[in-house]
């Protein structure tokens, strides 16, 4: 599943056409068509890439924004049955130093809190909470995360494209689907190829590139299995400072930021 920790790794699954061929002629053409739409993949993945990082660019942009993902993921049971599970993230920030994540699941229940000066994981099923230093800023704050603590951030990926830390280097091919709504909204529909995941991202048109839909399946696995959100946006939010600061709760008890993850399971589809 580790390849469904990766936001932007999105399905990229394309139907060009149905029914039997039955003479050499239709199969010489469906052979031309296959060919062609070869052609047009690689043509179009430096387009599809610029769109990318487009959007990275936005919404580096935003200073402040709320953001609402519903997601659906895909695990095995042991028989090799796949099932799905589900959860709802809710993202506020605002730039350079405040952070609050609500985290509801079928797997993973927390809420995350970043206030410049620490950052604190709270289980409220659990009734525990942990809390370490934190660097100044957001820009800072990610890797140390991901690399000392082992802590998945959902929605993270999409603000890095456009930068060194993006995944640019592992696309091998791109494509413009077409226009599709999403909740109301008109998309630029992309599909893009990895070696070990194919995915899609459905992007806002006009003036605001943001993120509306994503799609992501592991190829290598005999499953296949998908990871899905939806985002809704908004960019004018009402954010007040007690939402980024932790008060614990009279009933909550803080333990070590290393048994804090050990106790709180985290979800394959998290991000």
């Amino acid at each position: 599943m580790q390849a469904q920790r990766t936001l932007i790794g999105l399905l990229a699954t394309m139907i060009l056409g149905s029914g039997l061929v039955t003479s050499q002629l239709a199969h010489a053409k469906a052979a031309r068509a296959a060919a062609s739409t070869a052609d047009k993949v690689a043509v179009e993945t430096p387009d599809v890439i610029a769109a990318l990082k487009r959007m990275g660019a936005y919404l580096r942009n935003l200073q402040s924004f709320a953001v609402k993902a519903d997601m659906a993921t895909d695990d095995a049971l042991s028989p090799g049955q796949k099932v799905q599970f589900n959860a709802n993230v809710s993202l506020k920030v605002r730039r350079p130093d405040r952070l609050r994540m609500d985290i509801e699941g079928d797997r993973r229940n927390e809420r995350l809190y970043y206030d410049g000066k620490a950052f604190t994981a709270y289980s409220n099923k659990l009734g525990y909470y942990a809390q370490f230093d934190a660097p100044p800023t957001l820009n800072d704050l990610k890797p140390v995360l991901e690399k000392k603590y082992g802590i998945d951030m959902p929605l993270a990926d999409l603000f890095y494209w456009g930068t060194e830390q993006d995944a640019t280097g592992a696309i091998k091919s791109g494509t413009l689907v077409g226009t599709s709504v999403v909740n109301g909204v008109s998309c630029d529909h992309y599909a893009l190829h990895q070696a070990d995941i194919d995915w899609e991202i459905w992007i806002e048109q006009g003036g605001r590139p943001l993120p509306r839909k994503v799609v992501i399946t592991t190829t290598t696995e005999r499953l296949q299995p998908q990871h899905t959100m939806e985002l809704n946006w908004d960019l004018s939010p009402r954010l007040t400072e007690d939402l980024f600061t932790f008060v614990p709760p009279s009933n909550s008890h803080r333990i070590a930021f290393d048994k804090a993850m050990a106790e709180t399971p985290k979800a394959g589809g998290a991000r």
